[in-house]
C-alpha cells in the first residue's frame, strides 16, 4: 500500500473517531450536569457507554502496531453500533428517546451515520494493509 494512502486513511480515521469521543464525552458531561439526561443501563448513563467505546477505538488507532489493536477497535465499534442500533430502533418506535443536537437530529442517527464511516474507514485500511 501506498505510504499517503495509508497516512491519508489513518488521519481520517483518527479525526473521525477523535470526533465521535469529542461528542460522546460532550453529552456525557451534558448528561452528567443534567443539561441534557440520558437514558440508563442499570444505572450507567448510556452516553457514558458510547463515550467507552470511541475511547476504545481511539486507543487502537493510536496503538494500531499492538497485536490487540484490531479487538480492542472491534470491541468498541460493536459496543457503538449496538447502543446506535438500539437507539435508532427506539427513536422510530417511541421518540424522544435520544438526546438531539442544536438542529434537532437525534444523536443516535449521528452516532450510527458516524459508526458506520469509521468501521468502513477501518476495513479498507485493514485490507490494503494485508495486500502487503
Amino acid at each position: 500500500m501506498s505510504k499517503r494512502l495509508n497516512q491519508a486513511l489513518y488521519l481520517s480515521l483518527m479525526i473521525l473517531v477523535i470526533f465521535g469521543l469529542w461528542g460522546a464525552l460532550q453529552v456525557s458531561f451534558d448528561t452528567l450536569t443534567t443539561k441534557a439526561p440520558c437514558p440508563d443501563v442499570g444505572g450507567v448513563p448510556i452516553w457514558y457507554l458510547v463515550t467507552v467505546g470511541y475511547l476504545s477505538m481511539f486507543l487502537s488507532v493510536l496503538f494500531s502496531a499492538s497485536k490487540r489493536a484490531n479487538s480492542l477497535f472491534y470491541l468498541g465499534w460493536g459496543l457503538v453500533l449496538i447502543i446506535a442500533l438500539v437507539g435508532v430502533i427506539t427513536e422510530i418506535v417511541l421518540g424522544d428517546i435520544c438526546p438531539v443536537n442544536e438542529q434537532g437530529i437525534p444523536l443516535c442517527y449521528l452516532s450510527l451515520a458516524l459508526c458506520l464511516l469509521i468501521v468502513s474507514l477501518y476495513f479498507i485500511k485493514s485490507k490494503l494493509q494485508n495486500r502487503k
